[in-house]
């Protein structure tokens, strides 16, 4: 004879999400490691293979809330904040993303790991697995950027500088959220929020600032040493992405050996926030994959 079910009082059900929480809250670590004179804040979680989400030029580390949990039950997950972004260190230069990178694995005892980056980190992880290609596993660029593509940049890009130097930081914004980059998830409440939250917390870096921070690059650009990259390749990209993304996304995928490619339709550049689901399920298959 079957028991029947015993229904847990509301207070017991809310205690274990609560416990849930601060258990996952407990098993993530930060820290401020100091490389190449400056400061980058990160974040770990997680046990396995080490995987790193690297953001793009106009956010910050919170890009990858909706991953960096999810990835964390099967993957040591880190992400940082890049100079002049976040919680790390603001600085003009000259400074090198590409060798922040490199520093903060070898301050975390990294030898080997998977970089995931979305736009300008995607345009850092291909230039790491050029420079040092020991230290990475597999690669995921997502709404990658290019250094050397000549794809013209989408005029609203222009435009928004323009507004940002002379109206200010709030009608930039507002510009930005009607911008490819971003406009298909603008339907999303949640969405909206927390990009307009990065954007106001990153404007001093891609506000009218930037023009004197001094980033170096490696030499000579990416897109002559595409054929350098060996190891297994993951190129993502939204149906609705600026056109230069577009076209930067069909130029990896044809001079990087045996990469794949994959598009995801009605979504533009911060696809791992509007799709969150699809995406971490395909880049989850891409990194358990053989």
């Amino acid at each position: 004879m079957m028991r029947p079910i015993r229904k847990l009082p509301l207070a017991t059900i809310a205690l274990f999400f609560v416990a849930s929480s601060s258990a996952y809250a407990q098993s993530v670590t930060s820290g401020t490691a100091e490389v190449n004179g400056s400061k980058l804040y990160y974040e770990v979680a997680g046990k396995g293979p080490v995987v790193i989400l690297i953001h793009g030029g106009l956010c910050d580390r919170r890009v990858w809330d909706d991953q960096f949990r999810a990835f964390s039950k099967r993957f040591r997950v880190i992400r940082y904040d890049l100079r002049g972004f976040g919680k790390s260190e603001f600085s003009y230069g000259p400074y090198s993303h590409v060798d922040d990178l490199y520093a903060l694995l070898r301050y975390l005892k990294i030898k080997r790991a998977s970089l995931v980056g979305l736009s300008l980190g995607g345009l850092i992880s291909a230039d790491l697995a050029i420079s040092h290609p020991e230290m990475v596993s597999k690669l995921v660029l997502t709404s990658s950027g290019l250094r050397g593509d000549e794809s013209p940049r989408h005029p609203r890009s222009t435009a928004i500088e323009k507004i940002a130097e002379e109206k200010g930081m709030n009608a930039a914004i507002t510009a930005w959220l009607e911008h490819p980059f971003f406009a298909s998830g603008t339907n999303n409440k949640d969405y909206v929020r927390r990009t307009r939250q990065m954007l106001t917390d990153n404007y001093r870096y891609w506000g009218p600032t930037p023009k004197v921070i001094q980033v170096t690059w490696p030499q000579p650009p990416t897109i002559e040493r595409l054929n350098e990259i060996r190891v297994p390749t993951l190129i993502i990209v939204g149906a609705r992405d600026a056109d230069n993304i577009l076209s930067i996304a069909e130029t990896l995928h044809s001079k990087i050996a045996g990469a794949k490619k994959v598009v995801i339709p009605d979504t533009s550049h911060h696809l791992n926030m509007e799709q969150p689901k699809e995406y971490n399920r395909t880049v989850t298959k891409f990194l358990l994959s053989l």
